[in-house]
């Protein structure tokens, strides 16, 4: 099985952080607005932690790419209990775990191209 080039590679797990991160905010902000908390509060607690490794992922270093993987991890978790735990938020629980699961496999892939050398 040949894989990716290490280019493509680099611009899928790019690409699919910074949806991941657009698809944070967009769902705190537009599509689902918390009723229960500050919408400022849930903000900054879910896309904070994405910010982090940001400056790194863009510039395809190892540590903030495998960072940026292990992150999303927590997503995965957060869209499977929405799929499951309420109807409304289904599709969009749905959508976070096809990102995340996005993000975690391509920096998989992008980090064994770079270690190989």
């Amino acid at each position: 099985m040949t894989l990716p080039g290490k280019k493509a590679a680099y611009w899928l797990q790019l690409l699919s952080y910074l949806c991941l991160i657009g698809f944070i905010t967009a769902w705190i902000t537009l599509l689902a607005p918390p009723q229960t908390f500050p919408v400022a509060l849930v903000l900054i607690t879910c896309v904070i932690p994405l910010l982090l490794p940001l400056r790194g992922v863009l510039h395809g270093k190892e540590k903030p790419v495998n960072w940026a993987a292990y992150l999303s991890l927590l997503y995965f978790i957060h869209g499977t209990t929405e799929a499951f735990a309420s109807s409304t938020t289904r599709l969009l629980g749905l959508l976070e775990i096809v990102i995340s699961l996005t993000v975690f496999f391509s920096a998989s892939l992008y980090i064994r191209h770079i270690s190989k050398h």
